[in-house]
């Protein structure tokens, strides 16, 4: 008896040689090849002295890539971009290019390939195989910080605007985004809230990624940047402390650290601000990176989080929740939090 292979079947197949995928981005990047493309559908021939490939060889590596929707093929030997390849340029707005310069780094590769070891031990992998975490790896390198705060902007960037529409920040004067990255989020609250001052706090390397980011948006006269560590000692005094992708990094008690640190640097009518995505059961995830919880905990040991656990990481820090506000259109919700007067 014939059975049928349907889509599951293609679908797993295709879930199967994912590495191979992989592989082939690092080498569309690394030959700039959806920039080059960019000026117009060309052949092999165009394209192999730039790319110091074969023609022959070239070829066959767009062609295959036609199977799975990255190029096409217009003509007879002739490729284009698609809208898939189009996030791989270095000149559009929230380019994902440095996703695999970052995420598929082979620092960041080996952690996955002991994946069933993270699930039994629940420890984080790329500490074990790297010798150091992953944001010392960062800060230890100019070029790999500047590709992390281009990464994040590329994937959080669109977020920015919706962020800035869909909660209220009109009720402070000043804001402070700890953690910020290259400010992408920022310079979308402060472009839609005028009466807005803001601050921007991140490690060295990342922080003056960020002040060039936001002088180029005109901001830098609305906007001070301070670099440190969060671990440490954030600035005193702000409205709001928001922290955007900052808590799902790390480990609960890393993470209680961060907000009492916060907590401590606010005023008594301060507000932190979590902008994180909100677990509930049967909700999608929503985040491009559809195995991002599962990152969390082989590359960083952090997690995502449901309501309920926020609330108790606030507690332990001398906090309260006080609001969830699901951001319409985002796969983010902010999460409100005020000091409790128990603490």
């Amino acid at each position: 008896m014939q059975v049928e292979r349907g889509r599951g079947y293609e679908r797993l197949v295709e879930l199967m040689i994912g590495s191979k995928i992989t592989a082939a981005l690092h080498v569309v990047v690394d030959k700039r090849l959806a920039d080059v493309l960019a000026r117009g559908p060309q052949t092999a021939e165009d394209l192999a002295d730039e790319a110091q490939v074969p023609v022959d060889n070239l070829h066959r590596f767009l062609r295959a890539l036609t199977q799975i929707g990255l190029f096409a093929e217009v003509a007879d030997g002739v490729f284009a971009n698609t809208e898939v390849s189009e996030p791989l340029r270095s000149d559009v707005p929230y380019s994902l290019r440095n996703m695999i310069t970052v995420l598929d780094e082979e620092a960041v590769a080996q952690g996955w390939r002991r994946l069933s070891g993270v699930l039994s031990s629940g420890q984080p992998a790329f500490d074990a195989v790297n010798g150091m975490g992953f944001f010392d790896w960062i800060k230890a390198d100019a070029v790999r910080s500047a590709e992390m705060a281009s990464f994040m902007g590329g994937i959080y960037g669109p977020q920015g605007p919706k962020i800035a529409e869909g909660y209220s920040f009109g009720s402070f004067s000043t804001l402070i985004d700890v953690g910020g990255g290259n400010g992408h989020v920022l310079a979308a609250i402060l472009a839609k809230h005028p009466q807005l001052r803001g601050a921007l706090f991140d490690l060295p390397p990342t922080a003056n990624v960020a002040k060039q980011f936001l002088a180029e948006r005109g901001l830098a006269a609305r906007c001070e940047i301070f670099a440190g560590d969060f671990f440490d000692k954030v600035p005193d005094g702000y409205d709001a402390y928001m922290l955007k992708s900052c808590l799902h990094d790390w480990h609960d008690m890393k993470a209680i650290e961060i907000l009492r640190c916060c907590r401590k640097a606010m005023p008594e009518h301060g507000r932190v601000l979590i902008v994180e995505i909100v677990l509930a059961p049967g909700r999608p995830i929503g985040h491009p990176h559809k195995l991002i919880d599962l990152e969390m905990m082989v590359t960083l040991g952090g997690k995502e989080r449901s309501e309920l656990e926020f609330a108790a990481l606030l507690t332990q820090a001398g906090l309260k929740l006080v609001s969830v506000t699901p951001i319409s259109g985002s796969f983010f919700s902010v999460v409100e939090a005020a000091a409790s007067r128990e603490a």
